[in-house]
């Protein structure tokens, strides 16, 4: 079987309540990563490079200490280490939950391993997620503080990382799997779907994309849908897909058989 490579997120709002400081939602992490196991239990050559929000761990505490927008005083920096390690403790959570189900995944902090210019990623250490997949581990990061060459540090999404990551390691998709069922649209018979998007259309629908529900200092749904257009600019055979894995065996489903998701497809045509 040929190998597969899967960037995949699991969204913030999706294993946190951000509507509630530091709360992990336990029992769907949990059931996340049981649904992970089955899937590669059937299709091993599934390479997976897992990543994760920080909700309203990393979130709140960017929010309140104000990182995000550059640091410069004492203050600011044992502000920049309090947002580190908001985002590690829910970062730990993950791991051992899925440590538990069974997964053998590599913990790969951005802040070890990353560093921004502007808000952006300039440099990341590739080699170390090459050798997790070589020796069959899953590589697991999530959105942490970094260095920054110019505000001193900043904030990377999970999305700023995989984009770091696209070229080197190169997907096949990329799931985006948060609360949402995928892009919305208003419509005469409410909010619906848009099953496919593409760079050309974007222009078209940008002003019914809302934000995040709760504290999001990573720009919400618009901030993903721009930098998956990127993507498969970048990467014209990528499928990107965002999707809800509220509903027990979706993420399951959405590994196995990407013709069965429901959700919003991103692709260059």
């Amino acid at each position: 079987m040929a190998e597969e490579r899967v960037f995949l997120k699991l969204g913030g709002s999706l294993i946190t309540d951000k509507r509630r400081e530091r709360r992990a939602r336990i029992r769907r992490i949990r059931r996340l990563a049981v649904e992970i196991r089955e899937a590669l239990a059937q299709r091993p050559a599934l390479r997976l490079l897992v990543g994760h929000g920080s909700g309203s761990f990393g979130h709140a505490a960017a929010a309140r200490t104000g990182i995000h927008r550059g640091v410069a005083t004492p203050e600011d920096w044992r502000g920049f280490a309090e947002v580190a390690l908001a985002a590690a403790e829910l970062h730990l959570v993950v791991r051992r939950l899925f440590h538990a189900a069974g997964l053998p995944v590599l913990s790969l902090p951005p802040s070890a391993l990353a560093e921004a210019a502007g808000g952006q990623p300039a440099a990341i250490a590739v080699r170390p997620f090459q050798q997790a997949w070589a020796v069959g581990l899953i590589p697991l990061t999530y959105g942490d503080v970094v260095f920054d060459r110019e505000r001193g540090a900043a904030i990377l999404s999970t999305e700023a990382v995989f984009d770091a990551l696209l070229e080197a390691l190169r997907p096949t998709r990329i799931l985006l799997v948060g609360e949402v069922p995928g892009v919305l649209r208003d419509g005469p018979e409410g909010r619906r779907v848009i099953p496919h998007l593409t760079p050309a259309r974007f222009a078209e629908i940008a002003a019914a994309v809302g934000d995040s529900h709760g504290v999001d200092v990573t720009g919400g749904m618009r901030a993903k849908l721009e930098l998956a257009f990127r993507w498969v600019v970048r990467l014209p055979d990528l499928e990107v897909w965002i999707l809800s894995g509220r509903r027990p065996g979706a993420l399951r489903e959405a590994l196995l058989f990407p013709e069965r998701i429901r959700g919003t497809r991103i692709t260059l045509r």
